[in-house]
């Protein structure tokens, strides 16, 4: 339950309680509407002008220990960055989460999308933040802008929940993620053809990749089809666009013969296919696909996008090929539909934050993303029931407006050849997911189980809540971690929610500073908390081990006053309490994950030992009236329970055939075989003396 703290606006003040959080604030910035749910204020700025962008100062940051943010770095990706000054805020942030000087009490500012302005937030000077609202059109001008939500709690994690909850109902745009469904092909394990291949993609490469994973014993039930099956034509101006609506000729007779040998011969339930938003990273090419009224615009971005890249963004050519706002839904549907009768069950559409640059005489950004994501989502939702990937769209406009698409990349991509990259990503990740994932399920990204860096991605995943997939190339895999993270008929055991930083790690920079990165995440009945060292020192210069503690006091509301702890990795199981610590003491780039089981009666269900979030197997774990317990579940493999005491019986709920078991009195583990096969399976324990 969140304990808020007052913000209050006073003459050239703003007030966290009586303290106050930024000075020499300017008159023009006043209390705008209400917030009903009473979480925070809104601010409203006014203009002396009409403009298409302005920088309004918000006075300078005090009373702040520190602080963690997201700023963009690139129209399509945020990353992690922490500091302790108001004047350290990159351009281009779109949350900032202060910790006041005392640690009691943490501080949202949410930079809002409101009318025709997108805002965003940078610092100024030393101590100053500014507040940037901006239409991305000269001719869409205004003058005034309730660009910022401010809220403050003692408990940051639920003081996410309601602000979000807050933002929400008054930007009216979008839903929370608690309130979409989420594609059901996010709970399958699943394979992407991108690092296999890149663009080199074809029918029979698709076929061997299939062929690598059955051979060694793995059956994806996700493909992902990503760039490289359809047909472009590259301009005189550089960029390439789209021709047709059919796969290029690496796909003989389209793509239905290779969505048939998928799922006919391979077992894949779900095929994804990869678009642009636009089509192709330019765009469509209009004598190719006459009748869209695709008109020819050069890419314009935001000021605060061109201090990271003053040349401007150097990839997709200069120009892009746009569908105008008018014809989008019937270009989509069209486009879908096509998929469709291929076989297709769904796609995931690429480069959408690249429509931020093409907004001038459109409309603006925030029109033209919300017509495209209009469209974009009510055709996935007529063809493919949803199943949608959003893909390079962490702009704010595009995470506040999706209004039932569920699932979206919260960091660039899995960089196999940057070594520095790979911790980073696990951080980038959780932090987005801490605000960002309050309104969009995250996807943390595939990866490549055969790499160095494999089993470290792998831990990320499995406290992550994404959907796990992989990249892998053919005769690469290493079958016994994918073995790790999926069960034997293809699901996995994911947990719900979003993985989130721990409270001890919020505003510390894990890349950076010897503190280790901690995520955790809740399963049904266990919680689970990976713990990585994500510091990268350089070639031949690893950096220093870093030492840490875990906790049951890490995941914040998990109700019990002892819990069973097991570390995968060393397989070690100990009894905490739920203020006690494990300490551990990791090495540059390595991990561990901790499965914690609430203890009930003197019994504890940790679940699955073989898997890296093996409590996301336990389902169910009650306590009768006698005082037996009825614990359910799910999986295959090896199931691990702690018991105080030797039980005086394990039988099977239902038919209560006795279930072969093995207890050890030293650590109080209970083993039992699950079985080879994936099963559900409630037990009635009857604790011994």
């Amino acid at each position: 339950m969140l304990h808020t703290m007052t913000i209050s606006l006073e003459p050239e003040a703003l007030l966290l309680d009586d303290s106050p959080l930024l000075r020499t604030l300017p008159d023009n910035v006043t209390t705008a509407v209400d917030d009903p749910n009473g979480t925070g204020v809104f601010l409203k700025f006014t203009a002396k002008a009409p403009a298409a962008r302005h920088v309004f100062p918000l006075g300078d940051l005090t009373g702040v220990r520190r602080f963690a943010a997201l700023p963009r770095y690139e129209p399509f990706w945020m990353t992690a960055m922490t500091g302790t000054r108001g004047g350290e805020v990159r351009p281009e942030t779109q949350f900032l989460l202060l910790e006041a000087a005392d640690g009691a009490a943490c501080v949202a500012l949410v930079p809002l999308v409101h009318g025709v302005f997108r805002c965003s937030l940078q610092g100024s000077g030393e101590d100053g933040l500014e507040l940037v609202a901006e239409t991305g059109d000269p001719a869409v001008v205004g003058t005034e802008i309730t660009g910022l939500f401010v809220a403050a709690g003692e408990d940051p994690y639920a003081l996410m929940a309601a602000a979000a909850r807050s933002v929400c109902d008054f930007l009216g745009t979008g839903r929370l993620r608690t309130e979409k469904p989420l594609p059901e092909f996010a709970d399958a394990f699943g394979w992407c053809t991108w690092d296999a291949f890149y663009a080199d993609v074809s029918h029979e490469k698709v076929r061997e990749g299939l062929e690598s994973f059955r051979a060694g014993g793995v059956a994806p039930r996700l493909l992902i089809l990503d760039d490289g099956w359809q047909p472009w034509r590259q301009t005189a101006t550089g960029e390439k666009r789209l021709t047709g609506f059919s796969a290029n000729d690496k796909f003989p007779v389209d793509l239905a013969p290779t969505v048939r040998m998928a799922k006919d011969e391979y077992g894949v339930e779900t095929f994804l296919v990869w678009h642009a938003v636009g089509g192709y990273w330019g765009g469509v090419d209009e004598k190719a696909l006459p009748g869209y009224g695709t008109v020819s615009l050069a890419r314009e971005y935001s000021p605060g996008i061109h201090h990271y890249y003053p040349e401007g963004i150097p990839w997709f050519g200069s120009a892009c090929g746009v569908v105008p706002p008018e014809s989008i839904y019937r270009f989509y549907q069209d486009y879908h539909r096509h998929l469709r009768r291929q076989g297709v069950d769904g796609v995931k559409v690429d480069n959408q934050a690249s429509l931020e640059g093409l907004g001038r005489g459109l409309g603006g950004r925030v029109a033209l993303m919300r017509a495209y994501h209009e469209a974009l989502e009510g055709s996935v939702h007529t063809h493919f029931r949803g199943n949608l990937i959003n893909c390079m769209s962490c702009a704010n406009e595009m995470l506040y407006g999706a209004l039932n698409s569920n699932l979206t990349r919260t960091s660039t991509d899995f960089w196999p050849k940057k070594p520095e990259s790979h911790g980073l990503h696990l951080y980038v990740n959780a932090l987005v997911s801490l605000w960002f994932g309050e309104f969009v399920h995250p996807d943390w990204d595939m990866f490549q189980s055969g790499h160095a860096m494999g089993s470290f991605h792998a831990a990320g995943r499995a406290v992550s809540g994404s959907p796990v997939y992989v990249s892998d190339k053919p005769g690469e895999q290493n079958f016994d971690l994918l073995r790790r993270l999926m069960l034997p008929d293809g699901s996995v055991l994911r947990a719900p929610g979003p993985g989130r930083p721990t409270r001890d790690c919020l505003f510390h920079d894990p890349t950076k500073e010897p503190v280790l990165l901690k995520i955790f995440n809740e399963n049904a009945v266990t919680a689970v908390i990976g713990a990585f060292n994500a510091r990268y020192g350089g070639e031949g210069t690893p950096s220093e081990p870093i030492s840490g503690t875990v906790s049951p006091a890490d995941v914040p509301g998990l109700e019990g006053e002892r819990f069973a702890v097991r570390a995968f990795g060393t397989g070690e199981m100990r009894v905490l309490g739920a203020e006690e610590a494990w300490p551990l003491t990791l090495e540059e780039l390595t991990w561990e994950v901790f499965t914690l089981a609430p203890v009930q009666g003197g019994v504890a269900a940790l679940g699955l030992t073989g898997m890296l979030n093996g409590g996301g197997a336990v389902h169910i774990h009650t306590v009768t009236h006698k005082g037996d317990h009825l614990i359910t579940l799910w999986g295959a493999g090896e199931a691990l329970i702690w018991c105080e005491n030797a039980p005086a019986a394990v039988t099977r709920e239902g038919d209560g055939a006795t279930v072969p078991y093995r207890y050890d009195a030293p650590s109080g583990a209970l083993t039992l075989d699950l079985g080879a096969e994936v099963s559900a399976l409630t037990l009635r324990i009857r604790p011994g003396a």
